[in-house]
């Protein structure tokens, strides 16, 4: 690494002094003038540089402190951000844990403890205990086809906005620990690194609306099944009424 020029200065001048220690006193006799010349110039001009060097230095440390990283308003912010912490995030944990189970029967709690509990490593899990629950699909022929279709349909979507509303716990709790990470980054950060800690902020940002976009999409896809089984089952009514007539005319029709 580079030396600065303060760093070889300050070398030469203990190597000099150095000398001066160890050289005898015969010889410094013999040296004298040239020792006092040289450490006339370390204490002159030298040494005037040097003060000059640090007077710069002060100077420019000082106007950074004041321009570019203001101590006082880094302070100000670090303060506000543990005043923060200390009013909302205990309570908003609280009110993250508060347990919203209301299932009474062992069956309808079991199922309800799997689907609120934020860990996508039981979804596997979720179509067994659906089908016990809810019961299973009717076999062929049990039913007419179109409301075997439609009870298929309406299960896959159950269990899928089942599954994911588990994943996206299991999101919102990771969200949850970045948000605090870098809220407790913000409070420790060096000056010159907030951008830093900004881009990271933006990036879970930018995370969570993803997410939030992907809910959403699954929220139009229920309503779009909604609709859906509405509409057929006015098809099969009007089916049924077109089949109903058509009984009745041929009535009619052989009566005569």
């Amino acid at each position: 690494m580079r030396k600065t020029r303060s760093e070889r200065i300050a070398f030469t001048c203990s190597a000099i002094l150095l000398l001066a220690l160890l050289v005898p006193t015969g010889a410094y006799a013999q040296f004298g003038g040239l020792f006092s010349a040289i450490l006339g110039t370390i204490t002159g001009p030298i040494g005037g540089a040097l003060t000059d060097i640090n007077r710069v230095r002060s100077e420019v440390l000082q106007t950074e402190q004041q321009a570019l990283w203001p101590v006082a308003l880094i302070e100000e912010t670090r303060n506000y951000i543990a005043t923060i912490k200390a009013s909302y995030r205990g309570w908003m944990n609280s009110v993250f844990d508060i347990r919203v189970n209301s299932a009474i029967l062992p069956a309808s709690r079991s199922f309800e403890s799997e689907f609120l509990s934020a860990q996508s490593g039981q979804i596997p899990d979720i179509s067994q205990s659906y089908a016990t629950e809810y019961g299973a699909q009717p076999a062929m022929g049990a039913a007419p086809q179109l409301n075997l279709q439609m009870m298929d349909m309406e299960d896959a979507t159950a269990r899928d906005a089942t599954e994911q509303s588990m994943a996206a716990d299991q999101a919102t709790q990771t969200m949850l620990q970045t948000a605090q990470k870098i809220e407790d980054q913000a409070e420790t950060t060096a000056p010159g690194t907030a951008d830093m800690v900004a881009a990271e902020a933006r990036t879970a940002e930018l995370a969570s609306i993803a997410m939030q976009q992907k809910l959403l999409a699954y929220q139009l896809r229920e309503a779009a099944i909604e609709l859906a089984h509405r509409d057929a089952v006015l098809k099969q009514s009007t089916t049924n009424m077109q089949n109903l007539n058509q009984q009745l005319l041929n009535r009619i029709g052989g009566g005569q």
